[in-house]
């Protein structure tokens, strides 16, 4: 299938809310596995349609490793109907390539969603990469980035300035610092989307 071109920071449409899905016709199924090939091409888990240019609720993920097959799901229109906990870790964004830093997002949620047929789904996860997936990209859908969920905004800003997306001079005065090591992500390859 085609591969679509991935959008970057600061791209405005990764800024802006993306419009709900009425129809659910083959241009639906077609986009879904677009954003799949394109996904897996860059070595992502998740990817919103946002970060391909185009602004519809729909998200892809797939949290198989190389010892599972692959199990992508489709997410059409999601909604997280409930947040309970907390959950701090890496987080690696495809429209961020190269910047890695500590998120905080809640432990277990219930998701609502449609999947390729129209038909409502509903999914419960708690503490593992699907729970951080599924928020990573709604995120994408309502407009926000892993930036906004920082841990720390200082060590984001100067992770994102180091990969030439923020102030040059904040990445120059990291540089200079001898504690400008970058966190390792949790496992190689492993970019939310």
């Amino acid at each position: 299938m085609a591969k679509l071109q991935l959008r970057y920071f600061p791209d405005r449409v990764l800024k802006q809310q993306a419009k709900k899905i009425t129809r659910f016709d083959a241009s639906v199924r077609k986009l879904a596995q677009d954003m799949l090939d394109t996904m897996y091409e860059n070595n992502g888990v998740g990817l919103a349609a946002p970060q391909v240019g185009v602004s519809k609720q729909i998200m892809v993920i797939d949290t198989s490793t190389s010892e599972e097959p692959s199990s992508p799901i489709v997410f059409i229109n999601p909604k997280i109907t409930k947040k309970d906990g907390e959950l701090v870790g890496l987080e690696g964004c495809l429209s961020f390539p190269g910047v890695f830093f500590e998120v905080k997002r809640a432990n277990s949620i219930v998701v609502r969603y449609q999947n390729l047929a129209g038909k409502e789904v509903k999914l419960e996860c708690a503490g593992n990469l699907l729970c951080r997936a599924i928020q990573h990209e709604i995120d994408h859908l309502d407009g926000e980035l892993f930036i906004d969920k920082a841990v720390s905004k200082l060590s984001a800003e100067l992770e994102m300035s180091k990969h030439g997306f923020g102030d040059p001079e904040i990445a120059k005065a990291f540089e200079l610092s001898e504690r400008g090591k970058s966190p390792e992500p949790i496992a190689a390859g492993t970019v939310i989307g």
